[in-house]
């Protein structure tokens, strides 16, 4: 079963570039707070995933820009896992960007990782977080192998 999270942002000042745009940069930031809230909705705040001995870690980010995002926009970041290894290891996030008309903005796909705070290895979740995972799972998954970066 899919299930998006969802997560707001007003545009502030500080959020623009020379343009008036939203700048790159935060796309990235806003993905990694959605991100974040995904992972506290699920019980997992971020001390208590060092606590278990776990970080999560990008391995590698896409960004298309679709339209331009401007300052006291609200944007709304719809996140969906779209890729997962079959242990959890490795993960795949969308995060879709819209504006408050619907209009999508901007696509995020961060390829990720949870690794062993101890042994600095890629590793598999702890069970909770491997369900969290898989509850927010699309549809349409692709199936990451162990070995793919």
């Amino acid at each position: 079963m899919s299930k998006e999270l969802t997560k707001s942002f007003e545009v502030r000042w500080d959020d623009v570039d020379l343009n008036g745009h939203l700048r790159n940069t935060r796309y990235l930031e806003y993905a990694s707070t959605a991100r974040l809230g995904f992972l506290v909705e699920s019980g997992w705040k971020p001390k208590d995933l060092l606590k278990a001995g776990y970080a999560a870690v990008s391995l590698g980010e896409e960004v298309a820009y679709l339209r331009e995002i401007l300052p006291l926009e609200v944007i709304t970041v719809a996140s969906r896992v779209v890729g997962l290894s079959p242990d959890g290891a490795r993960w795949r996030f969308e995060h879709a960007f819209a504006r408050e008309d619907g209009t999508e903005a901007a696509v995020v796909r961060t390829l990720g990782a949870w690794i062993d705070v101890r042994a600095r290895r890629i590793t598999a979740p702890p069970t909770g977080l491997l369900s969290a995972l898989e509850a927010v799972r699309a549809a349409d998954c692709e199936v990451l192998t162990s070995a793919k970066p």
